[in-house]
C-alpha cells in the first residue's frame, strides 16, 4: 500500500522545549516539552510560525494552580533542514498567538527576524562535510520542511474529503524517540470519530481536555507526542500514462491509468492528548485513543493575526560548526590537494623555491613531498 508517508512527514516534526517564569521576581516555573511543526502565514506575511500545543507554550493552561502568575520566557526549537543537518533555533521573548475559544489546545508562535537582529540558527552536521559545502549554497540557505500557506490552503481544501476510518500518522518526538541524533519518530492509527463533525468525549460543558474542532483517533500518542502534525494517507494511486506502441514501432494511443478517487496524503490537524480508560488506578492507563484539533483551528489562528511582512522579517544568521573528524578529514584533503599541486610543478621543471611560494610552504617541505611522489627522482636547484 502507498501511503504517500515518507521522510517529508516524518522531518515536518521539530522538538519543542518551553522554559516558564513567574513575571513577579522572575524565578523559574517549569519546562514544558513536546513537539510542533513550522508552517507560513498567509500571503504577503513572509513570517513563518512554530505550531505547537497551547500547554506547552502556556503554563497556566498545563495547570493553573501550580503556574499561575507564570509566562513563556523562550522556546527551544530543533529540526531537520535534511537528514544530514539537525538545525536550533531558540525564540527569545515569544509571543504566542491563541485561537478565539481559549479551551481549544493550539499555540502559534512567530519566528521573524528584525532589523537589529536576525534569526539565529546552530547547526549540527551528521554526514560527509565536503558533500554538504557542494550541495549548500550560503546565499540561498533557507528553512526546509516549514509547511507552506499554498500548501496549507490545499490540505483545508480537502478537508471535504475526509472519511472515518483512513490512515493516519503524527511524527514527533515522545520519550522514546531517537535519542542518539535527536530525531524524530513516527507513530500511526485510524481516525475513529467522523472528522466531519466536532468529537465530545463528554456531553456536558466543555474543558479544556475536552473542547471544540475535535477528531478522535485510534493511535497511541504518548508524553512528548503533544504537537505533533497529523497527517492522513494518499488515497488509490496517482495518475499515470501508459504509451502504446504499435508493433512496426510507430507511436499509437496513450491510456492514463488512475483512480477515479485519488487524493494526496496531506495535514489534518495537531495532535492534542490521549485519553485514559476510566476507573483503572493505574496511572497513565492508555485507552489507544488519542484526540486531534483540526486543521482550520490552526489556519484562524493565521489568518487572524496576518500582518504586513516583507522578506526581510526571514532574514538568518546560520552557524555550523565542523565536527571535530571532519576537520581532520578536511586537514588530510588540503594536504593531498597542496602535494598534488607540488608534484605537478615539479614535472613541469619549477624550481623548489617557486614551487614553495607557490603553494605557501617550505622548500623543504616540497622537497619531501617530491621524494615521496617521485621515488627521489628530484630535479635539481
Amino acid at each position: 500500500m502507498d501511503t504517500g508517508f515518507g521522510s517529508l512527514q516524518l522531518y515536518s516534526a521539530c522538538r519543542v522545549e518551553a522554559a516558564h517564569h513567574f513575571k513577579v521576581g522572575g524565578s523559574h516555573c517549569i519546562d514544558l516539552e513536546g513537539s510542533g511543526f513550522l508552517v507560513e502565514f498567509p500571503e504577503n506575511d513572509s513570517r513563518l510560525a512554530l505550531v505547537t500545543n497551547r500547554h506547552i507554550a502556556d503554563a497556566v493552561f498545563y495547570d493553573e494552580d501550580l503556574n499561575d502568575g507564570s509566562s513563556l520566557t523562550s522556546v527551544r526549537v530543533q529540526w531537520w533542514q535534511s537528514k544530514a543537518l539537525r538545525l536550533e533555533h531558540t525564540i527569545v521573548n515569544p509571543r504566542p498567538l491563541y485561537n478565539v475559544d481559549p479551551l481549544i489546545d493550539v499555540a502559534v508562535i512567530p519566528i521573524a527576524s528584525t532589523p537589529d537582529a536576525r534569526i539565529e540558527i546552530v547547526g549540527e552536521l551528521f554526514g560527509d562535510l565536503d558533500q554538504f559545502v557542494d550541495e549548500n549554497s550560503a546565499e540561498e540557505f533557507a528553512f526546509e520542511h516549514a509547511i507552506s500557506w499554498e500548501n496549507l490552503s490545499e490540505c483545508e481544501s480537502l478537508w471535504s474529503q475526509l472519511e472515518p476510518g483512513e490512515f493516519v500518522v503524527f511524527p514527533g518526538y515522545p520519550v522514546w524517540h531517537d535519542h542518539l541524533q535527536i530525531r524524530p519518530v513516527m507513530r500511526s492509527g485510524l481516525i475513529a470519530s467522523d472528522p466531519q463533525t466536532d468529537y465530545r468525549s463528554t456531553s456536558g460543558v466543555r474543558t479544556k481536555k475536552d473542547s471544540s474542532h475535535q477528531v478522535l483517533f485510534d493511535a497511541y500518542s504518548t508524553s512528548g507526542n503533544s504537537g505533533s502534525p497529523v497527517y492522513v494517507a494518499q488515497r488509490g494511486l496517482p495518475p499515470a500514462d501508459l504509451p502504446f506502441t504499435f508493433a512496426d514501432g510507430s507511436p499509437g494511443l496513450r491510456f492514463q491509468l488512475g483512480f477515479h478517487r485519488y487524493r494526496r496524503s496531506f495535514l489534518v490537524g495537531i495532535n492534542a492528548s490521549h485519553y485514559n480508560d476510566t476507573g483503572i488506578l493505574h496511572h497513565n492507563e492508555h485507552a489507544g485513543l488519542s484526540r486531534m484539533h483540526k486543521l482550520s483551528v490552526i489556519m484562524d489562528i493565521l489568518r487572524a493575526n496576518r500582518g504586513t511582512y516583507g522578506p526581510e522579517s526571514r532574514q538568518l544568521k546560520v552557524s555550523i560548526p565542523v565536527p571535530d573528524g571532519a576537520k581532520r578529514n578536511a586537514k588530510k584533503r588540503a594536504k593531498a590537494a597542496r602535494d598534488k599541486v607540488i608534484v605537478a610543478l615539479h614535472q613541469q621543471g619549477t624550481s623548489y623555491r617557486a614551487i614553495a611560494a607557490e603553494v605557501g610552504c617550505s622548500t623543504s617541505t616540497v622537497g619531501k613531498v617530491v621524494r615521496q611522489h617521485t621515488g627521489g627522482r628530484i630535479h635539481k636547484e
